[in-house]
């Protein structure tokens, strides 16, 4: 492997990165993005703290007789719905109004940034859903243009305050918001009756509990109404949709596992459905576009009997000349009546997890980059996020698994919206997904070919927070065929900052765990962070020393790593082709101008 000199001008002093064939003009990600995003980070954490702990005394009273857990799922699901009409009352306004009076209070913005990190799934329901066309134009514009973290920290203006409260017609601040988010409203899958759920009620039926139900008020219906159904309803509301619209394919259809689009697919998935037997017009139309409509909505829910069992069993029919994986995913989207295509409760708790191990990383604390060189921190987890792209461009049928460091600046990127995107179209040729749940026997497989790729490619280990590398024989078998075919040694002389070492631990908050250890991952299911965060410690131990793994090992693959092939790195060593530096990232900008790579 030829070493590498990055040359920049005097005058820029930007450091310029390989990746898979293409050269970046400078980081993808700036180091003031990343410390604004550490910045916004913080206080997601103080805002979690603050409702586990109940140390605000706006917190009411049944919500602080409630276990940590329980209200801290409570207060996201408030979030959520706060969420919900933001987007809904959004109009378009120039940037600088948009952040002065538009932008929304720190739960908002907690479930946007959690939303933003599962790209593909965000990407398409931005280009489907009609409530969030305007949040789509900001995506560029907003989240790269502002420093969102400072934004967060600050007291928010008197015209900002009045400007949520006339959108959305709810308080500012989520604590004083508490006292009137009480119900939830929606509509009855049969009559359309609009309907008013608490929240949280005294047999443990309310909307952002487990065992949700209620009963339609009105006498000619009465219908039970559940999670299913309304996923049901939410289904043929989608289904029925006009394709003059913007919703013209189902969710779940866009993207391929691998992060390939294909709107072409979409489209014909959907045809596939409205044409068959079981989701086609069987009455006359009306000449009313929506009477027709309603009618072709309600002739559905009455061929499956307001059943999401029955609407899964009618789907598998329809689409069983698709993989089940396309199947699984459709209906992965359809699981209550958000209007969103993602379980967000999942989305905000998974990244809590993060948050919490950045922190334990002392990465949070003020100052922390300011000490010393620890800005060799960033600097470092920056260069090997770009090394991490060139790997995903070298290896496209390899699942990547994230190291704390560099997931924390690939979130910093994705925070960037449709800028992520058109990055990823071109320097990769395809979406890096970031995948909201998988399985632990496919992650830790994927754990283990990340190390072996990044080993062949840059000769340095990918993890050097002390876990064990992957299994001994099988990694001395790919050194010498790496020796056979370049005839050059395989280690490169990488050195990190002592702090930086426990960063390299793989990032495995999306780790879906053996169901037998009672992990959370499956919808209803509640999550027990603590329990779960200290069985993600174990998938960082390579497959050989793994005392259990999941009983699906070898399956089917889920529905988010359609189209994956994994890379079979012990039979065929990963193309060494140009790499990005690795080392030689000096701290000092007057320094960045060369960067070499040192081969020993």
């Amino acid at each position: 492997m030829q070493n590498q000199v990055i040359k920049q001008t005097p005058r820029q002093q930007i450091p310029s990165f390989e990746i898979g064939s293409q050269k970046t003009p400078g980081p993808l990600v700036s180091i003031a993005q990343v410390k604004g995003h550490l910045r916004l980070l913080r206080a997601f954490h103080n805002l979690r703290v603050t409702v586990e702990e109940c140390k605000d005394r706006r917190i009411p009273t049944f919500a602080a007789q409630m276990d940590r857990d329980s209200r801290w799922i409570w207060f996201i699901t408030l979030a959520i719905d706060r969420f919900e009409r933001w987007v809904k009352s959004l109009t378009f306004v120039p940037l600088e109004k948009f952040i002065n009076k538009q932008f929304p209070p720190i739960d908002v913005w907690m479930v946007w940034h959690a939303y933003l990190l599962n790209p593909c799934w965000y990407e398409e329901d931005c280009e489907r859903l009609l409530i969030l066309q305007q949040l789509r134009l900001l995506n560029v514009s907003v989240v790269s243009s502002i420093d969102v973290g400072k934004l967060a920290r600050n007291q928010p203006s008197a015209s900002r305050i009045a400007a949520w409260h006339k959108q959305t017609g709810s308080f500012f601040d989520p604590f004083d918001a508490m006292e009137e988010l009480t119900h939830k409203q929606m509509e009855c899958p049969r009559c359309r009756t609009r309907v008013f759920v608490p929240f949280v009620n005294d047999n443990g039926t309310g909307y952002s509990e487990q065992q949700f139900s209620a009963m339609c008020p009105l006498p000619g219906c009465r219908l039970k109404i559940t999670k299913g159904n309304l996923a049901m309803a939410k289904f043929v509301r989608d289904l029925t949709e006009s394709e003059d619209g913007s919703e013209n394919f189902m969710a779940g259809t866009l993207f391929f596992g691998n992060g390939k689009r294909d709107p072409r697919r979409a489209k014909a998935i959907k045809d596939q459905l409205t044409q068959s037997s079981q989701f086609c017009r069987k009455s006359l139309q009306s000449s009313d576009q929506r009477i027709a409509r309603l009618d072709w909505e309600k002739e559905i829910k009455e061929s499956i009997g307001y059943s999401l069992p029955l609407l899964k069993d009618a789907i598998a029919i329809v689409l069983r000349d698709q993989p089940e994986a396309t199947r699984t995913r459709i209906l992965s989207a359809y699981e209550d009546d958000s209007p969103f295509s993602i379980n967000l409760i999942s989305a905000v708790l998974r990244q809590g997890i993060f948050t919490k191990r950045i922190d334990e990383l002392g990465w949070l604390r003020p100052g922390t980059f300011k000490e010393g060189n620890r800005s060799q921190l960033l600097e470092h987890a920056l260069l090997r996020y770009h090394c991490f792209l060139d790997l995903a461009a070298a290896s496209p049928n390899l699942m990547s698994v994230p190291t704390l460091d560099i997931d924390l600046i690939w979130h910093s990127h994705q925070l960037m919206g449709g800028r992520y995107g058109v990055d990823c179209d071109i320097y990769i040729g395809r979406r890096v997904d970031h995948p909201l749940t998988t399985e632990e026997a496919i992650l830790s497989r994927a754990l283990d070919d990340t190390c072996r790729a990044w080993q062949s490619r840059f000769h340095i280990p990918y993890m050097q927070c002390g876990c064990p590398a992957p299994d001994k024989t099988l990694f001395e078998r790919l050194v010498r065929i790496f020796r056979q075919c370049t005839g050059t040694r395989t280690r490169l002389q990488a050195s990190l900052h002592p702090d930086h070492l426990p960063a390299t631990h793989p990032s495995l908050h999306n780790a879906v765990l053996d169901p037998e250890r009672g992990a959370f991952g499956s919808f209803g299911k509640p999550a027990h962070p603590q329990r779960d965060e200290k069985d993600l410690v174990r998938l960082s131990r390579p497959l050989g020393v793994r005392k259990k793994r999941s009983r699906k090992t070898d399956t089917e693959l889920p529905p988010q790593l359609e189209g994956f092939v994994f890379e079979k790195i012990t039979e065929e060593p990963v193309s060494l082709g140009p790499a990005p530096p690795y080392v030689g990232y000096e701290s000092d900008a007057r320094r960045m101008n060369t960067c070499h790579m040192h081969v020993i």
